[in-house]
């Protein structure tokens, strides 16, 4: 006799954020199913956690040049993946920015990054090596805040796939990945950002928003996010919302920041990576990058 189909829903602090997770298909599966989801993105957390003294980001940031890194496969592949952005992108993508985020107090200092030290490296330093294995050529900070969030989404999706879910939506702060039922999707606008923008109705792919309305700070430069441009070695701030739309969330995760930081090489990079951004600032809202696919419709 075949199981009776429901929904599950269920919500963790996962990410530095609330992770969500619905789920609908066979009731006795479903459980089960969602504690999958969870593991996968905690083992995520865990392998790139800047903050956990025994992850894998930060036995690369305690490493001096030179010296060879094991890391575990999942984090190889995020690397793998920002190199390739950072090199699309002519380096407005780069992980290598955890300098400045700790100057700027975004990030907590670490031995050796003084208010006034030079520049640190760029991904172009990040030599990753076969097998799972990186190393510096000149001594670095990387941060995956921008990056890892996405692809611990897509994790998630993969362990409800293989659970035979028919269904769900992950939502991890913002990055969300669904298939199975149609989904609306609503955004914060910058300008007032108690009020919604809605964006459309989406399945089958993974949409994520990136702004500084509840991130910004005061500094010593005055008003600033935790957005790095790596080519000056700054956090910038950027008064606009963008979402990218991909096929999954580690590539929509990432693409948010090209899209605030490259504008004028966004339109192609975008169409190489088949997304598309949505960006909403005081003019209203615009689109650019490849035509929505056929199952995700905006508004």
């Amino acid at each position: 006799m075949p199981s009776r189909s429901s929904s599950l829903r269920r919500a963790r602090p996962l990410l530095g954020t609330l992770v969500e997770i619905a789920a609908s298909g066979a009731s006795a599966h479903l459980p089960a199913a969602l504690e999958a989801a969870f593991a996968a993105i905690e083992q995520i957390d865990r392998l790139m956690s800047f903050h956990a003294p025994d992850s894998d980001v930060s036995r690369i940031n305690a490493a001096d040049a030179e010296c060879e890194i094991g890391i575990d496969s999942h984090t190889s592949h995020v690397l793998h993946f920002a190199r390739k952005l950072s090199e699309l992108s002519d380096g407005v993508f780069d992980v290598t920015i955890a300098d400045v985020l700790m100057r700027e107090g975004f990030l907590p200092r670490q031995e050796g990054v003084a208010a006034d030290a030079p520049a640190a490296a760029s991904f172009h330093d990040l030599v990753l090596l076969p097998g799972d294995r990186v190393r510096w050529r000149r001594k670095g900070w990387i941060d995956l805040g921008g990056i890892a969030k996405g692809y611990a989404v897509d994790c998630a999706v993969d362990a409800l796939r293989a659970h035979g879910v028919a269904g769900a939506v992950v939502n991890a702060g913002g990055d969300l990945r669904f298939f199975g039922e149609p989904q609306p999707v609503h955004v914060r606008d910058p300008e007032t950002p108690t009020s919604l923008v809605p964006l459309g109705v989406f399945s089958d792919c993974a949409v994520a928003t990136s702004s500084g309305y509840f991130s910004d700070r005061l500094s010593s430069g005055g008003v600033t996010e935790p957005l790095v441009d790596p080519l000056r070695r700054a956090c910038v701030r950027w008064r606009q919302s963008v979402t990218v739309v991909a096929p999954d969330a580690m590539t929509a995760d990432a693409l948010t920041k090209v899209v605030r930081l490259a504008a004028q090489a966004a339109p192609g990079i975008l169409e190489r990576c088949r997304a598309q951004a949505i960006v909403i600032d005081r003019r209203g809202m615009r689109q650019c990058g490849i035509a929505m696919p056929a199952e995700a419709t905006a508004a």
